[in-house]
């Protein structure tokens, strides 16, 4: 009888120390699924790399308490017997993702954790109490192709950075835009992953679909969904007012009719897209002295395309005055005087001059009327008062740019006096003789009388 009462003590002290000595040694997988009294979850279970996924672990009687470790492999065992893949035999796809640590008699824990870089096919995220691999607890994980393109918006003839992962090892990569395959030698690398430059053809404005595919890897591809975008060209890269210009279009609705607009000046005749969204157009340049040039191209879809020129800072070249020179222009009052020059010349064709008459040689400040700008002619006429004078001439092209000041060497005259001075020297002279008329007659008087 006693006999039966120690054994059975000890047989109840054991079951009491259980939970604190630690969970039995667990088979990998072997006690996923609710098996063991352990409940797994991973969602998703597959996606592409990069994938967001949650784990979650109910492990019941097998708390999962001190330091455990995440890793991700292709192998459903990883180096059983080692949380350590740098050790002897361990797994070579096999990386680390996470680690930490559970607090004492913790029964469930969740982890959100990124899908590495991985080969096609089944893969495996692998939970582990340190100096317990054989208790590994593992989670499915099917990894699917997918591919990544660095910019959401392509243009025609652009190049488009694609990057490729989830496919199988070191395998023929084919690319397909539309259906159509492109003529790219690609291959993945070992860890199923590839990165290239692909030429985007000349397709339509909307959205366009890339698949890819493995050689090696049946009944799957990759699909990504891209937007082209229109855009214009225009060559010279630098026109020239009033000469002609060609303004390419790509990736236009197709069949439709565009507007063209230089500096919010509507270009004539717009021309109509081909079925692929190209056109080219030839036009005259519109004269502007706007600070920046912009040229519009929209479609009947609302497909806008901008194209900013850089301005034509080639300046024209200074025109050379001619007369006056030494002159002298009337005797008495202001006088009309005539300005004349040889031309400046500029690759538009086009040059408008600007002349400034002044009493100094800063020409500042400038008196009413002594400024005259946008003259078409190589000659003005101006109204000068009487004075000594100096002028200058400056060349200016439909762009706004402007030549040095071309200036007159000589200084010249117009008038001897002021027509004012002449009024107000007359004007004493009268009240003056005035004056003494009346005296005369006072003394005339006097003498009679």
């Amino acid at each position: 009888m006693r006999i039966y009462l120690y054994l059975t003590g000890i047989f109840a002290l054991f079951i009491a120390l259980l939970p604190v000595l630690g969970p039995s040694p667990v088979e990998g997988q072997g006690c996923a699924g609710g098996k063991c009294g352990i409940t797994t979850t991973l969602t998703p279970n597959s996606g592409p790399t990069g994938t967001q996924v949650s784990i979650m672990i109910e492990s019941g009687t097998y708390p999962l308490d001190g330091k455990y470790e995440i890793w991700f492999s292709k192998s459903a065992t990883m180096a059983v017997g080692s949380s350590d893949p740098d050790s002897d035999g361990s797994d070579p796809t096999a990386v680390k993702l996470a680690e930490g640590w559970n607090e004492r008699l913790k029964q469930s824990m969740s982890l959100s954790l990124s899908v590495p870089q991985a080969v096609n096919g089944t893969n495996y995220f692998h939970y582990i109490k340190a100096g317990r691999a054989a208790q590994m607890i593992n989670f499915a994980f099917n990894v699917t192709p997918g591919l990544v393109c660095k910019d959401e918006k392509l243009l025609p003839r652009s190049t488009a950075s694609i990057s490729g992962s989830g496919f199988t090892a070191s395998d023929q990569i084919q690319l397909y835009i539309d259906g159509e395959p492109l003529d790219l030698a690609l291959e993945s690398d070992t860890s199923g992953c590839f990165t290239t430059s692909v030429p985007v053809p000349d397709l339509m404005a909307g959205t366009h679909v890339m698949k890819a595919t493995a050689k090696k890897m049946y009944n799957q591809e990759a699909t990504l969904r891209f937007k082209i975008s229109p855009y214009i060209v225009i060559e010279p890269s630098i026109p020239l007012a009033g000469k002609s210009a060609t303004v390419s279009g790509y990736g236009f609705a197709p069949g439709s009719e565009v507007s063209i607009k230089y500096d919010d000046a509507v270009v004539t005749s717009s021309p109509t897209s081909d079925k692929s969204g190209r056109f080219t157009y030839n036009f005259t340049v519109p004269e502007t002295s706007a600070g920046k040039h912009t040229l519009v191209a929209t479609d009947r879809a609302g497909n806008m395309a901008n194209w900013e020129l850089p301005v034509e800072n080639n300046p024209p070249t200074s025109p050379a005055p001619v007369s006056p020179t030494t002159d002298r222009f009337g005797v008495m009052g202001g006088q009309p005087v005539t300005f004349t020059w040889i031309g400046g010349k500029d690759d538009s064709g086009t040059v408008l001059y600007t002349v400034e008459v002044a009493d100094n040689l800063n020409f500042f400040p400038l008196m009413p009327g002594m400024r005259r700008s946008g003259i078409t002619e190589t000659s003005v006429t101006m109204n000068i008062e009487p004075g000594t004078y100096y002028w200058r001439v400056q060349s200016v092209d439909v762009s706004g740019n402007k030549s040095k000041w071309a200036l007159s060497p000589y200084a010249f005259q117009v008038g001897l006096i002021n027509l004012w001075v002449v009024a107000g020297v007359s004007l004493v002279l009268i009240v003056i003789f005035i004056l003494l008329l009346r005296a005369f007659i006072q003394r005339v008087r006097g003498y009679y009388y």
